[in-house]
């Protein structure tokens, strides 16, 4: 199959040989090679542009998390935009999340443990979903940054949450204004078993 040199989609290139290098695997020909490319590329994003996401595009974001795999179709999640002052700069404590303050928006994924069924189950579909979010958001040139530290308390008390609410993830969107580089990983030899350890 032939890939394309060079692509664009919403005013990003995207780069046929920024794919990994150690790709243990070809693509098989019915796989969109954009999609593959765009997440295994996919990088967190701490510095943002201060350009608008457009409501069709921070919608689509939504609608991935809205439509993520659910156990038993319970749809545990409960999500909070956080897109001016005080409600961003809640999730900022301490020396962590400083870059919250340029994103457009924050999404807080969190369930309600009045409406759990299973928690684990709760707390897996929540982060499947905002998982989504991030996916969906990259494939249109939206940056994020997933934010697992914050002040608890003070997340409750200004964005006024249910008193039985567990907060999962949190995740900072924007219009990216850094590329970072890819870190190393592990290869899927020291991490994949297969049929036992």
């Amino acid at each position: 199959m032939k890939i394309m040199e060079n692509k664009r989609q919403n005013g990003l290139a995207i780069k046929s040989n920024s794919l990994p290098k150690d790709l243990p695997h070809k693509l098989e020909n019915n796989v969109s090679v954009d999609c593959i490319e765009r997440i295994l590329t996919r990088r967190s994003i701490r510095k943002f542009k201060d350009e608008p996401i457009s409501d069709k595009v921070r919608q689509n974001i939504l609608e991935a998390g809205r439509f993520a795999p659910t156990a038993t179709n319970n749809q545990p999640w409960h999500f909070v935009l956080a897109r001016q002052g005080a409600a961003k700069e809640s999730f900022s404590f301490g020396g962590f999340n400083k870059f919250v303050k340029d994103a457009d928006f924050i999404v807080l994924g969190l369930y309600k443990l009045s409406e759990v069924i299973i928690e684990k189950l709760s707390l897996m579909d929540v982060t499947i979903a905002l998982q989504n979010m991030v996916i969906a958001a990259w494939v249109q040139g939206v940056g994020s940054c997933w934010m697992g530290a914050f002040d608890e308390p003070r997340l409750k008390e200004t964005l006024n949450l249910p008193a039985d609410s567990r907060l999962v993830g949190a995740i900072a969107f924007g219009i990216p204004d850094e590329k970072p580089r890819q870190p190393q990983k592990r290869s899927l030899n020291e991490i994949v078993h297969f049929d036992k350890w």
